[in-house]
């Protein structure tokens, strides 16, 4: 008896020194315990709710460990997370990074299919991104009926906040967005009404249940074998059903008026391929096409419509920085007339605000994920060929040795002899080949938009009810917490 004790406490303590030391003798990043089953599932979330948001519970991690690569189990499987601006780099610009993890809960994103440019990865990818990046410079902003279009709805929106007093601002923007990306893919606008609502409801249904179920699917995919409805499995597939539907009723639209010759938007010029290639193309299909526009709408409607939001909450919060953005304004755009891209140049507080936002709070704190394409070495340590890999942004945004003093919100710290400098260690469009293809259309739709609410309308905190401070939800993505702001005309 005494033997069996004896010897199953020198196998625990050799077992201890193997996960402890052993990960070093072999280079392998460091990183907490992981459990059987669980994984650090029961870490994270401690983490998450002390610290704040996943991104933060990352961040602590790699302070405790003293590392820019840590080593975290989620449910049954190992991911990497990177963090500092050197490391984030190299895995975004570096070709063996490229890959596309494929999982369950990415499968369930992208409706069972290894399509599409966000979550594919190989020769078919690349020969679509290069379609996508050539569409883009033809219809993204390449002609002026874009910019005329993303005016067209700025006016909309103007009219709409128009009565004064408190406004919900996210259902005035939401729309808005909208109808600058469909039209850029249908080539037609949406009218205020029932479908753009259901449209709207369907996206951002199907986001909140992402967000609610999945750090749960992810964990556990078989979770849906055994419970369904619980995990949320059911209800996504309906919603995917439901979206699909939706687009291919457009795509069907769009064949039956589509003449060779006369492309006019990102679909048309989709169908021009497909004719092109025939049938046997395993790249232009319908199934293709409803995942392209999928994740069209997926990153340019989150990203464009929340950090808009965001925008304008900072406005209503710091009402010293709105001042100076209408003093700018005012300076160089006349009372009867909406911005232009043009006047970017001339506005280098607006661009500076803008940016220092957007390193404030990043919809995206942490992008990814990534598949390593083959076995390589990352910063000292042994990567295999398929780990997975997500990229803390945040890191980047909060260092005190690029940002001096990162938790305080100073736009000018982009501003340099009067003139707007560029965030270069920015990621908040990716960087290297899988940087996003509609980033100028969205830098242009964020800056005509802002620019022309702030020329027209003051934003306050509603008297006795605030916003104060600007409060963060946080799940897939980050958003502002619900709130109203006092909308009052400036003339």
């Amino acid at each position: 008896m005494f033997a069996t004790v004896l010897l199953a406490i020198v196998t625990l303590i050799l077992l201890i020194i193997y996960l402890v030391v052993g990960q070093h003798t072999r280079k392998t990043p460091p990183g907490p315990f992981s459990w059987p089953i669980f994984g650090n599932q029961f870490l994270m979330k401690r983490l998450i709710r002390e610290f704040g948001g996943q991104h933060e519970a990352f961040l602590e991690l790699s302070k405790r460990y003293a590392s820019d690569v840590i080593s975290v189990t989620m449910g049954n499987e190992k991911v990497l997370v990177i963090s500092g601006s050197k490391l984030c780099e190299t895995v975004l610009k570096n070709e063996e990074f490229d890959g596309r993890p494929w999982n369950e809960f990415i499968k369930l994103r992208n409706m069972g299919k290894k399509q599409g440019i966000t979550m594919n990865d190989g020769g078919e990818w690349k020969e679509l991104r290069s379609w996508m990046l050539r569409t883009m410079r033809v219809f993204g902003f390449g002609k002026r009926e874009m910019a005329q279009m993303i005016r067209k709805e700025l006016t909309l929106l103007l009219n709409e906040m128009n009565t004064e007093g408190p406004h919900k601002l996210r259902p005035l923007i939401t729309p808005t967005v909208i109808n600058v990306l469909w039209f850029l893919t249908t080539g037609e606008s949406f009218s205020r009404g029932e479908r753009i609502e259901s449209f709207i409801k369907l996206m951002e249904t199907r986001a909140q249940v992402f967000d609610m179920m999945g750090g749960l699917i992810s964990a556990f995919p078989w979770i849906r074998y055994i419970a369904p409805e619980f995990s949320g499995y059911n209800l996504l597939c309906t919603l995917n059903k439901e979206l699909k539907d939706f687009l291919m009723e457009t795509i069907i639209e769009h064949k039956k008026k589509y003449k060779p010759g006369s492309e006019a938007d990102v679909i048309d010029m989709f169908l021009h391929e497909m004719k092109n290639h025939g049938e046997s193309s395993p790249i232009f299909t319908d199934d293709q096409l409803v995942i392209l526009l999928i994740d069209l709408f997926l990153a340019g409607f989150t990203t464009t419509s929340l950090t808009l939001d965001f925008l304008l909450l900072t406005m209503t919060v710091y009402q010293d920085v709105q001042h100076k953005v209408q003093k700018e304004i005012d300076s160089v755009i006349p009372r009867d007339r909406l911005p232009e891209v043009e006047d970017k140049a001339k506005l280098p507080y607006v661009e500076a605000v803008i940016s220092e936002v957007q390193r404030m709070w990043p919809v995206f704190p942490i992008i990814g994920p990534r598949r390593v394409l083959h076995n390589t070495i990352l910063d000292k340590y042994a990567v295999p060929r398929d780990t997975t890999i997500l990229v803390n942004m945040y890191s980047i945004n909060k260092d005190p040795s690029i940002y001096p003093e990162p938790h305080k919100f100073m736009p000018e710290r982009f501003i340099k002899n009067d003139v707007f400098e560029p965030d270069t260690y920015s990621l908040q469009f990716g960087k290297g080949r899988r940087r996003c293809p509609g980033e100028v259309l969205a830098k242009s739709a964020l800056f005509i938009l802002f620019t022309g609410i702030m020329q027209k309308y003051n934003l306050r905190p509603v008297p006795g009810k605030g916003p104060n401070s600007v409060e963060i939800i946080y799940g897939l993505t980050s958003s502002p917490k619900p709130y109203e702001a006092l909308v009052t005309s400036r003339y």
